[in-house]
């Protein structure tokens, strides 16, 4: 019997495990997101999120996605466990936390958590460039928040059969991304507010949101016509779940990026875990 909370934040859903004590080791956890994150087999999910003991922070964020790897980084699921890590008296309302991408910072407002993820370089990114995909050329843009991020624009909204398609086609182009790369589907004119939908690598499909997905989407989008007219700007990512709101502070080198995403978390149920769900 494993104690588990259930938590979303715009839709991207994940079940939460307090392994502060050790107790489950990583093999464990693996293979615990393969079977826990079946939908309608056993309780379904994005990924399982796992809080442990840090030597440099309040605690470090693991995250595994439903196929079993274990992925650096994920924005609506580092503010879930920031909430989750507030409401079990690990961390304060203020909190640092390790993950594979670096520290994170955050801020509890029950519901909202604004995640600080730091500085994203876009030094080893490359933008605007046309992308030629299952017969159809895009305009895209590839940079890392966190995890890989390749983004694609569209004048319109595909279908979710064409943005699977594409998806993991381009998820899977070891040419052009080594390390796999998750795809973020951009349209709409405005800077102010965009849409965005992410098929995620680990999970293998579309998610109603995408945390890193909106924070590399909204940067990409205002470097679509050159450096951004502003150095501060703030931009609503509309995702299926819901809205990421994403704070951007470009530097001066014009290389350098300081990044805030803030969104609702949800507590969905908490409870346990048995053998034969797995």
């Amino acid at each position: 019997m494993i104690p588990f909370t259930k938590m979303q934040g715009n839709g991207n859903d994940f079940i939460v495990l307090d392994n502060m004590s050790g107790q489950y080791p990583a093999e464990f956890l693996s293979r615990a997101a393969v079977s826990y994150c079946r939908r309608r087999q056993s309780l379904g999910a994005d990924g399982v999120l796992v809080a442990e003991t840090s030597p440099d922070a309040d605690f470090t964020m693991r995250l595994f996605n439903a196929d079993g790897s274990e992925g650096e980084m994920c924005g609506n699921g580092a503010r879930c466990i920031a909430r989750y890590a507030f409401e079990k008296n690990i961390a304060g309302r203020i909190q640092r936390f390790s993950t594979l991408a670096g520290i994170m910072e955050a801020e509890v407002d029950s519901p909202f958590v604004d995640l600080r993820m730091g500085t994203v370089s876009l030094e080893g990114g490359w933008f605007n460039r046309p992308l030629s995909v299952a017969g159809e050329t895009f305009q895209a843009s590839f940079l890392r928040v966190g995890v890989p991020h390749a983004v694609l624009f569209c004048e319109t909204e595909p279908s979710r059969e064409r943005m699977v398609q594409v998806g993991r086609t381009v998820r899977h182009d070891r040419n052009l991304f080594p390390d796999g790369a998750n795809v973020n589907f951009v349209f709409g004119d405005g800077e102010a507010a965009i849409r965005s939908v992410t098929y995620e690598r680990g999970v293998e499909d579309l998610t109603d949101s995408c945390g890193t997905g909106s924070t590399a989407s909204a940067i990409c989008r205002l470097l679509r016509n050159g450096r951004p007219y502003r150095p501060v700007a703030v931009v609503d990512v509309i995702n299926p779940g819901g809205v990421n709101t994403v704070t951007l502070s470009f530097g001066q080198d014009g290389m350098t990026v300081e990044a805030s995403l803030k969104g609702r978390t949800v507590i969905v149920a908490e409870g346990f875990l048995t053998e034969e769900s797995e």
